[in-house]
């Protein structure tokens, strides 16, 4: 670096010459070569060199992108960015940290990139000439964009540090203060009017229910049903691999074109290829002849793939498209079903990288949404993570130890990319332990998700095995395109995985749906619902005692605002044992709440109400006014202190509970119920015992409805009908 200070002990002036390296050696990733490594001259510089975080994207900031007049001032404010430790004014007004995170740097680079491009049609060639009126007019030029208003902020923020950075700068690059920056402005002067909903973890839209019980579906069903097939076919494709010579067999040729001869002269097909790659070769080479399965005829008769490829060549004018069949099938059984069937008859060779693929994705799902973890943390899982702990009373807990990154801090405050292990392990479902099982056979290290596990994953620059949050994203639309195949293939339109609302499904949406489903359990699969009870129980152990409880707070904020939802709809008629308290819970809630802002603060207290405990169960057509000494869900309800279980069993719900309530929407739908009993009764297409079970429970909920009609509006009904 060059510098012109004439102070001994300021900091000087940035001026790095071209073969200056960029990034500070000592945040370098340990193992880096030091032929990757950028130099000021370069226009493509690669900051995720300094992430020691495995699961990390390629973080790259091109500077060809910025306008050649402003690039060089931009260059020399990144390069103080990266080597200067945050000047104090930023630390003082703002919650930044002496040491930035490479994503940030990256974005920060982004956004004064943006900042060149809108200023050079203005004809501006020096950071210098940029006034406060030109600052002000960027300003309203993005708040005109309509983007939220706190990106807008972010923006802006990021553009007060080049000015932070100043003092550092030639005098040729020195921004002029942001008028936002003075003591006396309040960022509403330039943005207007703050109308965002509260950022955190609400902010992050949940998966859709529609999409995400479908998912789970079939994540489950392929790690527990079709696993075993797929690991016996990846084995048995591994071995078939190995058998594979390294070097060319002597007459290998010849052993290879006989053998092709001897398929053709009895009457047999020649195996084909159905790997993309291999037909866009025989396209461009062999017209209209269909590809070879080299690898597979290499492995069975102990040959290179090259000898094959060469074999084929010299006998190319005696092929005919019909000699080609079908890809070559392993020679395992397959025992998977989807109901009564098969979920497939073979699994051919061409067909296992895929389906790894697919088995390693649903095992990922599986983790990631059914523990609670976030992205980062089950992307870190490694081999022998899970553990089984027998308890005395005979209950069986799986344990899972790994790094946790959220608040790990040094000394000085800033983030340890790398993370710590953390004390106290998830507990998880049997599920999730078996997606772990499932996953350590598929690898070979000591990851258990990595993009490697595919033969044919792209190469990078930097060495890094372990999966990235964005290459999960494309595996899990891939994974639901293969579940969509197989469910219209088996004739199972209902369990179509539908495109989400909110756009791609990524892990760090998992984090807030399942606190969403645990709380809500909309109608679906009952399997289902009871995973979800277990998975409430098994979290609240594995977050407890935290100070920093970061699951525990997402399930209460849900549970908040699903008690806040339900009351929220009160003000029908209300009839059933638990009809009083309902109403005296609605008339609590809109006395209180109603129409206020339900904050983190808010829903605690709203938790933690003994008398709003209300929750609607919209499968049962009932709400569930719950109580922990009486509810009949709860068999250890003799034995409950403190209240047991702190929410209703919905799995396990009793029609003579007096915890029981019901409202004239709920009769509606019990209506609709009726009448859709009524229709299949009259198609006659429900076997005789299902039948009358189902006039049995017509006859009930009958009962019920007339209950209810005959209840007086404002009078409570003491007894649920047997």
């Amino acid at each position: 670096m060059t510098t012109t200070s004439t102070d001994p002990a300021g900091p000087g002036l940035i001026d790095p010459g071209p073969d200056t390296f960029v990034l500070p050696f000592a945040r370098l990733r340990p193992g880096v070569d030091p032929a990757q490594l950028p130099r000021f001259g370069d226009l493509v510089w690669r900051l995720s060199l300094m992430n020691r975080k495995e699961s990390v994207r390629p973080l790259v900031i091109d500077w060809s992108r910025c306008p050649a007049v402003l690039r060089p001032a931009l260059m020399r404010a990144a390069f103080a960015e990266l080597h200067v430790p945050t000047p104090a004014v930023l630390l003082q007004q703002r919650a930044s940290r002496s040491l930035t995170q490479p994503s940030s740097l990256r974005n920060y680079f982004q956004q004064w990139v943006r900042f060149a491009v809108w200023l050079a049609p203005r004809g501006i060639t020096e950071l210098s000439q940029v006034t406060t009126e030109d600052l002000e007019a960027y300003a309203e030029y993005r708040r005109a964009a309509g983007r939220r208003w706190r990106t807008d902020q972010r923006a802006l923020g990021v553009l007060s540090r080049l000015w932070a950075y100043a003092p550092y700068l030639p005098a040729s690059d020195r921004l002029v203060m942001p008028p936002w920056e003075d003591p006396a402005a309040v960022m509403s002067d330039f943005l207007g009017t703050n109308d965002d909903a509260p950022d955190g973890e609400n902010a992050i839209p949940i998966v859709h229910p529609a999409v995400m019980s479908p998912l789970l579906v079939w994540a489950l069903r392929t790690v527990l049903d079709f696993g075993a097939d797929i690991l016996a076919a990846a084995h048995e494709h591994r071995r078939l691999l190995a058998a594979i010579p390294a070097r060319a067999t002597p007459g290998g040729v010849d052993v290879v074109r006989n053998h092709l001869r001897g398929l053709i002269a009895a009457g047999r097909q020649l195996p084909a290829s159905t790997g993309p790659a291999a037909t866009a070769l025989a396209t461009r080479y062999d017209g209209a002849l269909p590809p070879m399965a080299n690898s597979f005829l290499a492995a069975v008769l102990g040959v290179t793939p090259g000898q094959v490829a060469q074999a084929r060549s010299s006998i190319v004018g005696e092929l005919r498209p019909e000699h080609f069949g079908p890809g070559p099938v392993l020679d395992i059984p397959i025992r998977g079903r989807i109901g009564d069937a098969l979920w497939k008859t073979a699994i051919g060779f061409d067909e296992v990288d895929t389906l790894v693929l697919h088995l390693s994705t649903a095992a990922l799902i599986c983790c990631a949404y059914l523990s609670g973890m976030r992205p980062e943390e089950v992307l870190a899982l490694r081999r022998g993570c899970c553990t089984r702990k027998d308890l005395a009373e005979g209950t069986v807990r799986y344990q899972v130890r790994g790094q946790h990154f959220k608040g790990v801090l040094d000394e000085d405050g800033n983030a340890i990319p790398e993370g710590e292990l953390r004390t106290d392990p998830w507990i998880v479902l049997e599920p999730v332990a078996r997606a772990i099982t499932v996953a350590e056979q598929l690898e070979d290290g000591e990851l258990l998700f990595t993009r490697t596990l595919f033969r044919g994953a792209r190469r990078l620059i930097e060495k890094r095995t372990q999966l990235s949050s964005d290459a999960a994203v494309e595996r899990i639309r891939a994974f639901t395109a293969w579940a969509n195949q197989l469910a219209a293939a088996h004739g199972r339109t209902h369990e179509l995985i539908p495109a989400d609302p909110d756009g791609a499904v990524a892990l760090r949406r998992f984090h807030r749906t399942i606190a969403w489903f645990i709380y809500r359990q909309p109608g679906g699969r009952i399997a289902l619902a009871v995973q979800y009870g277990h998975a409430a129980t098994a979290m609240s152990e594995s977050y407890a005692g935290r100070s920093k409880a970061d699951m525990l707070e997402v399930l209460d904020q849900e549970k908040g605002l699903a008690l806040a939802e339900t009351l929220t709809e009160a003000g029908e008629k209300v009839t059933g044992p638990a009809a009083d308290r309902y109403r005296a819970a609605a008339a609590e809630f809109s006395t209180r709440y109603a129409g206020t802002y339900l904050g983190k603060r808010e829903l605690r207290a709203l938790v933690a109400n003994p008398r709003l405990q209300v929750y609607e169960d919209p499968k049962a057509f009932l709400t569930c006014n719950h109580d922990a000494f009486t509810a009949l869900c709860n068999p250890d309800r003799h034995r409950a202190r403190d209240g047991s279980r702190a929410t209703p069993d919905h799995s396990r719900c009793q029609p003579t509970c007096t915890n029981i309530s019901r409202t004239d929407s709920q009769i509606d739908a019990l209506r609709s119920e009726l009448a859709r009993i009524d229709a299949d009764a009259e198609a006659s297409l429900d076997p005789y015992p299902i039948a009358t079970r189902e006039q049995q429970r017509k006859a009930h909920l009958t009962n019920i409805i007339r209950r209810h009609e005959a209840q007086p509006p404002s009078g409570a009904d003491t007894q649920e009908p047997r």
